[in-house]
């Protein structure tokens, strides 16, 4: 289904089709909000060869010395995407508090692979770490945001032992995991092992397989019919974690798919996200952020 996916917007994007904006582009712009330009840095956070990959600080106006922080990364199938589809997201984050920031990555095309991505998700937490002073942030409390492939970053960075064999250190593991309809079982999964392009063996990139006691708590907001990724393989990874002793929720929301979409037969390229699922689904994200002290209870919250 992934791959119906990315086939069909590769083909929309050669063929200039302007159906594609609004097939893909406009329900994920109402989901996680549309583009904004209110963007207070846009930062360097890696240079790759010629790739140098962008940072979108978005800095609250709360006065305050340090900051929680949140590192967004955006879905895509590994292939597509930008780091502004997360840029509304990214503005609710900073008006509450925290220092929100909106994170490009390498996508898997041109020779790369999901590897590279997590690599560069990596980096861009050692980085928001080791400029916490200049971003005024609190180096403890950093999150990771990820949606879809992005969840998968995320988890990964959270997961996983080494990275094109080298240790993942503890400042490149995000304190905090959000991960909404994110791909965590992707040992034997087609269409992921083909798009690895044999960079490594796909197991090794499973978060699923690396479940660990000191794992950071974790969120997973998952759609119930969701074809893309399994709500089962969301519930194996939520037990597994409860498990072996670690923090991590799991809200299903029944009768929708992937990104909670209410179009169950085509949920690879027609998003049409339920709205009120979709809005207790980040209000459950901040109350998650809440019980964990990176963002304040709202007046008369419970």
């Amino acid at each position: 289904m992934v791959k119906k996916y990315v086939k069909f917007v590769l083909r929309s994007l050669r063929k200039n089709n302007i159906h594609f904006l609004f097939i893909i582009l406009l329900p994920a712009a109402k989901l996680f909000g549309q583009a904004s330009n209110a963007v207070s840095d846009t930062l360097t956070y890696r240079v790759v060869g010629k790739d140098s990959l962008k940072a979108y600080v978005f800095r609250p106006l709360a006065k305050s010395k340090t900051h929680p922080a949140i590192l967004l990364f955006h879905g895509g199938a590994w292939r597509l995407g930008e780091a502004a589809w997360t840029f509304q997201r990214a503005r609710e984050f900073a008006e509450k508090g925290m220092v929100a920031i909106s994170i490009e990555y390498r996508l898997a095309n041109n020779g790369l692979s999901p590897v590279d991505g997590i690599e560069d998700a990596c980096a861009a937490f050692a980085w928001a770490r080791n400029h916490a002073r200049e971003l005024g942030i609190d180096n403890r409390r950093v999150a990771g945001y990820g949606i879809s492939a992005g969840g998968h970053l995320v988890a990964s960075a959270a997961t996983l032992p080494a990275v094109n064999g080298s240790k993942i250190q503890k400042d490149s593991r995000p304190n905090a995991a959000l991960l909404y309809s994110p791909a965590l079982n992707l040992a034997h999964d087609k269409y992921f092992i083909s798009i690895m392009k044999g960079k490594g063996d796909p197991a090794s990139y499973s978060p699923a397989g690396y479940i660990r006691n000191n794992m950071p708590p974790t969120l997973i907001i998952q759609g119930e019919q969701d074809s893309i990724v399994f709500t089962s393989d969301a519930r194996a990874f939520r037990d597994a974690a409860i498990r072996t002793g670690a923090t991590c929720q799991l809200l299903v929301y029944p009768g929708v798919g992937h990104l909670l979409t209410r179009n169950l037969k085509i949920q690879y390229k027609d998003f049409d996200s339920d709205p009120a699922d979709a809005a207790d689904a980040h209000q459950r994200e901040d109350q998650f952020l809440e019980s964990l002290g990176y963002i304040k209870p709202r007046t008369g919250s419970h």
